[in-house]
């Protein structure tokens, strides 16, 4: 393994970990073994994290469950799915350009809520020195998962009409602005509460509409002239994945990638015949079988925000040792967009 000359071998870490599934509680802040990079690994001194929804779901056990059906995490285990922070040592000797370099980092294996993080290199994307770590530190999860949900599970194209359910999130937040980017026409965002209306207005949205009131289906097929909108992107669930129908466009796409209400009832897949829709599943970690993707959304996100056409919406900054309450926060749906990690 190569290093900066400046950086001593092996020292223990601070880091947030869990020994057992769990509420908040379980969460402890400790230290830990310094990781090694492996061959086409780097190992990135830590200056901002970010929390995630599926971080709560790991803590909570919920991957380690057979109906989940999408493997699972060992014991202990650090949680954090995205860095930014200065590249300190290389697994391979090919890759050791990238030391001291200032870089954005994907981390599906977990690990960033600690000082220290291994990343693979081609997860990686150098930014400049003077680029705003905070920005950058909430991209990689949510914006892989807001970018891929508009060019890989579906190709949007221009002028198209598009609904982010859940738009004051870190995923919908993102995904209004990159729907913009990519051409769409009309996008609508929902929230329950006011505040995050505004807050989706501000993102760029064409309307916000409350999902709470019992008619939020007319309001978007008011804005749509009466047909729907070509796209719809659902991660809230319960009875809402069912009354997303009423206002979807013949030929629509509706895409799942989160239930955060749960999974509601059981769907009759017959019923898309009606009007030749479709409805396609997302889980993130099933495209690192596709490299290129990853590789073309990371760099995506990073170029569109160095050229401010992109916006990362920074919710809260707290302590590592904080972490279990960024995980409330999250929880409760007190949040708009990114809640960061400072792992000083």
């Amino acid at each position: 393994m190569l290093r900066l000359k400046t950086m001593q071998k092996g020292n223990p870490l601070k880091a947030i970990f869990f020994e057992k599934f769990g509420t908040r509680d379980v969460l402890q802040f400790g230290d830990r073994p310094e990781p090694a990079p492996q061959q086409k690994e780097l190992l990135i001194e830590v200056q901002r994290s970010s929390v995630n929804f599926v971080d709560i779901r790991e803590r909570q056990g919920t991957y380690n469950r057979p109906e989940t059906h999408v493997g699972g995490i060992e014991l202990p285990h650090i949680s954090g799915l995205q860095a930014v922070g200065t590249v300190i040592a290389a697994g391979s000797k090919e890759d050791t350009a990238w030391i001291g370099k200032k870089v954005v980092a994907y981390t599906p294996k977990g690990g960033g809520y600690a000082q220290k993080v291994v990343a693979e290199t081609g997860f990686c994307v150098e930014i400049p020195e003077s680029a705003n770590a905070d920005l950058f530190a909430a991209l990689p999860n949510q914006g892989l998962t807001a970018y891929l949900l508009l060019t890989a599970s579906t190709q949007i194209q221009p002028g198209e009409s598009v609904l982010v359910q859940g738009a004051s999130g870190g995923v919908g937040s993102l995904a209004v602005q990159i729907a913009k980017i990519l051409g769409a026409g009309t996008v609508l965002g929902t929230a329950s509460t006011s505040e995050k209306l505004d807050f989706i207005r501000s993102l760029g949205a064409d309307d916000a509409i409350d999902y709470t009131r019992e008619d939020w289906t007319k309001r978007v097929l008011e804005n749509t002239s009466g047909r729907g909108v070509d796209v719809i992107l659902e991660s809230i669930g319960g009875d809402i994945f069912e009354q997303n129908f009423e206002c979807l466009a013949p030929f629509g796409r509706h895409i799942i990638f989160g239930s955060t209400r749960g999974p509601g009832q059981p769907f009759a897949p017959r019923r898309l015949m009606q009007k030749s829709q479709t409805m396609t599943g997302f889980y993130l970690p099933v495209f690192l079988a596709k490299l290129e993707l990853i590789r073309a959304g990371m760099e995506f996100l990073v170029k569109a925000t160095l050229e401010e056409k992109l916006r990362p919406s920074i919710a809260r900054i707290l302590p590592l040792s904080q972490t279990a309450e960024a995980h409330r926060l999250l929880e409760d749906r007190e949040v708009q967009g990114t809640i960061l990690l400072d792992t000083k």
